[in-house]
């Protein structure tokens, strides 16, 4: 379906994803590339977000530090993103959510051990 829509044309629903799949692709090539990962963000920051709110609650500042790491695992990751296998909205919310897994995780075993109390030897 192609339209005129002021003064772009319109590919339909997935043309509005393609930029950041494309941005997936750039990071593949290159993980630091920071403006592939901000178009990652603006597409799919609201993904990203419910993982790290689904694991760590609501308290803002460990969201945004879950978030942030998030999005430095996509930055690493994204050479083992396949287009072939599946789009990159499930592939940014499946690896979202298994980063949100496993930091809180670690924050878990990590807290645990903070809060026990030293043996005397």
């Amino acid at each position: 379906m192609r339209s005129k829509n002021k003064g772009r044309e319109y590919h339909g629903p997935t043309s509005q994803l393609q930029p950041a799949h494309d941005a997936l692709l750039r990071l593949a090539t290159n993980p630091q590339d920071a403006c592939a990962l901000v178009a990652v963000y603006e597409s799919y920051g609201n993904d990203v977000k419910a993982s790290a709110v689904r694991w760590f609650g609501r308290d803002a500042e460990v969201r945004a530090k879950a978030i942030n790491s998030i999005l430095a695992a996509i930055g690493r990751q994204a050479g083992s993103y396949d287009p072939q296998s599946m789009n990159a909205s499930e592939w940014v919310s499946r690896l979202a959510d298994a980063e949100a897994r496993r930091l809180r995780e670690a924050l878990d075993r990590g807290g645990s051990r903070g809060r026990r109390t030293r043996r005397a030897i």
